[in-house]
């Protein structure tokens, strides 16, 4: 029986997290287009296959648990597709509460998926940048009634926990960002 073969960082999938208003969806089209590589944004993914349904009405009608399953099913299969850029949403490392009233928890079936076919790119910002960026709207559904500060407080360590590389992005556009990547020694190998 032959063993299946890793892909080189080159073949690989190049994943950017982090949290809302981070910059990752502009980040992944500059990167995308400079690679030569298709981009998949989660959420976009994840609303095409509901039959164009916002992720508001998704949550609205199946609930956070419901939303994360289908995050879940489209990154196994967008992370399968090497090599590409993948624009992750905020929440793509979390898992909904088990029960009313609970918190949300890491998510490590996602964390693996990405560590598995990904190169992981946190996108780092400072929290008054990320409080500063973040609004709600249709296509970003309430975050729970939770003040999104204390929900930060518990996911940015996820993000770090997750990451092959962490950009410490304070203050960097998206050109200085699209530089940090392609010049980092994972995403040459």
């Amino acid at each position: 029986m032959s063993q299946i073969k890793e892909p080189s960082n080159s073949q690989r999938s190049i994943a950017l997290i982090g949290a809302r208003g981070a910059g990752k969806s502009r980040l992944s089209r500059k990167l995308g287009k400079k690679l030569d590589r298709a981009v998949f944004s989660t959420d976009t993914q994840i609303s095409f296959e509901a039959g164009g349904k916002t992720i508001q009405q998704i949550v609205s009608e199946e609930g956070w648990k419901g939303f994360r399953n289908r995050e879940f099913e489209i990154l196994q299969k967008v992370a399968g597709m090497q090599p590409a850029i993948i624009d992750c949403g905020g929440g793509i490392l979390v898992e909904a509460p088990e029960s009313p009233g609970a918190t949300e928890s890491f998510s490590g079936r996602k964390a693996e998926i990405l560590k598995e076919y990904c190169i992981v790119v946190y996108i780092k910002r400072p929290m008054s940048w990320l409080l500063g960026k973040v609004q709600e709207s249709a296509s970003r559904p309430n975050l729970g009634g939770e003040p999104y500060e204390e929900l930060l407080n518990r996911r940015l360590p996820w993000y770090e926990q997750a990451a092959d590389i962490v950009l410490e992005a304070d203050g960097a556009g998206t050109k200085d960002l699209l530089a940090m990547i392609l010049s980092h020694q994972l995403v040459q190998e």
